[in-house]
Formats: structure tokens, sequence, C-alpha cells
């Protein structure tokens, strides 16, 4: 078996947004490479980096669960807060066919003794309707004060073409 792991190419996509990369795109190239020697020497492999570009991250759900994990283990930031700069964001996305979103965190939020769940929800999500489209996706994270769980539903409207 690991001869035949050293053999396949390993594929990367690093999902970029504007914000993330505030320096210039020369820096951000000499990054990808530096990424992909150091993957290519570790893994004796040949290793891919792709960069994807996405018009709107707020239409997943998985890039929000890793969005918010990300934000709950490098900052000590609330929920509410990182609830509502995303609902702020919503009513841009609104007529692309979003119709709504619930976002649950759970685990020792804010370095509580005992875990508790808190889920913030805008707009209409209805997990009881078989004809609904609906995307989630859940993400872990782990803190020093445990390991905190992110899930997202978002509620597409029935109209939506694509």
């Amino acid at each position: 078996i690991g001869k035949l792991i050293k053999g396949i190419e390993m594929m990367i996509e690093i999902i970029l947004r504007k914000r993330i990369i505030p320096y210039g795109y020369n820096s951000y190239l000499n990054e990808v490479q530096k990424m992909r020697s150091f993957l290519s020497n570790r893994t004796n492999t040949n290793t891919l980096i792709e960069s994807v570009k996405i018009k709107s991250v707020y239409q997943s759900a998985s890039l929000i669960a890793q969005d918010i994990s990300f934000q709950l283990g490098n900052n000590p930031i609330s929920f509410h807060f990182i609830f509502s700069q995303i609902v702020k964001d919503i009513p841009l996305i609104m007529p692309k066919g979003v119709e709504g979103i619930r976002i649950c965190c759970s685990g020792r939020l804010g370095g509580a003794e005992i875990a508790r769940t808190e889920c913030g929800k805008y707009g209409k999500t209805s997990c009881n309707v078989f004809n609904q489209k609906i995307d989630y996706a859940l993400a872990e994270v782990s803190t020093r004060n445990g390991i905190s769980g992110v899930k997202v539903r978002i509620s597409y409207s029935q109209n939506k073409k694509g």
C-alpha cells in the first residue's frame, strides 16, 4: 500500500478570497512555489496546487463552515459576532437563489465550563420538506478549550437555475 500511495499525485485546492491576500500577486506565487516544493519533498510525489476563485463564499455550506471554524480556532471571537458578519453579507446574495441559512456552533464556547449549542438563522430554512434543496456541511475545530463543532445549512429557492 505504501508504494501505491507514493505513486498517486496529490491534489490540493487552495480556496482564495480577496481578503486573504493583502500583498501582491508575485509574492503569492512565491508562497505557492514554496508550498509545492515543501509538499513534493515531504511526500516524494508530484504535487499540484490549484488556485480557485469563488464569486460568493456564502453560497456553499462547506466554505462557510470552514470559514467559521478557522475564525473560532485562530481568534477568540464570539459566535454571535461571526454570525452577524455573515448575516450582513447575505442580503447581497439573496437574489442569487439563497433563501435562508442556519448555523449552529457547539462546544465550550467562550471558555465556558459546560458545553452548549448556539444557533442562528436568517430567512427560511425548513428541513421538513422533501423537495427543498438544502446544502449541509459540518466542520470541527480544535481550540484550547476542546473541540467545537460547526453545522451549516443553506436553503436554496425552488426557482434557482443551475
